[in-house]
């Protein structure tokens, strides 16, 4: 689960590197990332009666004392702030994987083990997240997590979630020739100290996923410390981001608005310390 449960993160975000070889250091270590996408699930899940944040923190607590997958990069949680979104007024569990082999051999464990069992039941009335529907995608990170600042001690993040669709005959591999493009703009931009990155997430999923009649071909996220820091990302974009948009735009087609969510960290493997507080 980081990911098991609403959603791996996301997102899942960080210090402008502004010359000399930290900045080539840096550029490198995402562009192995562009070439190299995780694989993704969320987890659609149901708040019950007794879901507080009291009782999200201990239901999380349990979960991370669970021995985690060597595979497991990363688990976030997502809290919708409309109900009007595009996938609904659902929460999400995201995971986070190395590989989808990996997600589907740590699933298989997961399913067998008795404890996994009790600790869903035993948390039944705070949240249930549908496993067996989950919704693959292949997450594509342009840059990392804290190139414009550093995680929040409480793990908290704000996100926005585009549901995309290709146009003009395009294709992912025109999205992804495209990711270098934007990326440029968005390191070039003054963003310090928002904690803003983004990611882009191309869809993998299956017939049984829960949410799979919904149609998009990608999924546009950003995230940000706050929805403060977003809004200094949204402004930019709306100043410095026309031409850059223009290139978006002969490829791919998003709504005007995100879904929007208030999100957490739930483990990272490279920050295993960093607990959630809701």
């Amino acid at each position: 689960m980081n990911k098991i449960l609403r959603l791996i993160f996301l997102s899942l975000s960080v210090t402008f590197f502004a010359i000399g070889c930290s900045e080539e250091k840096k550029d490198n270590a995402s562009n192995e990332s562009l070439y190299n996408p995780v694989f993704n699930e969320f987890m659609a899940c149901e708040k019950g009666s007794e879901y507080s944040s009291e009782n999200l923190s201990k239901m999380v607590d349990d979960w991370r004392a669970f021995p985690a997958s060597e595979e497991l990069l990363g688990a976030f949680f997502h809290d919708p702030i409309n109900e009007q979104n595009t996938f609904g007024p659902t929460a999400w569990w995201e995971l986070e994987w190395t590989s989808k082999e990996a997600a589907e051999e740590a699933w298989g464990q997961w399913s067998e083990n008795q404890e996994a069992s009790d600790w869903s039941d035993k948390y039944s009335d705070v949240i249930v997240c549908n496993q067996e529907g989950r919704n693959s995608w292949d997450l594509i990170y342009p840059i990392s997590a804290d190139f414009f600042g550093e995680l929040t001690d409480s793990g908290y993040f704000y996100s926005q979630y585009w549901s995309c669709n290709y146009k003009n005959d395009a294709n992912r591999n025109d999205m992804e020739n495209f990711i270098p493009t934007h990326k440029a703009f968005i390191e070039g931009s003054d963003l310090q100290g928002t904690g803003y990155h983004y990611g882009v997430y191309f869809d993998r999923r299956t017939e049984e996923a829960s949410h799979s009649n919904i149609e998009t071909s990608h999924l546009w996220a950003e995230w940000a410390s706050s929805a403060e820091a977003m809004d200094v990302q949204n402004r930019n974009f709306a100043d410095n981001g026309q031409s850059t948009f223009e290139i978006f735009n002969e490829i791919g087609a998003c709504p005007e608005n995100p879904d929007i969510y208030d999100s957490w960290v739930l483990y990272l493997k490279d920050k295993p310390e960093l607990v959630p507080s809701f």
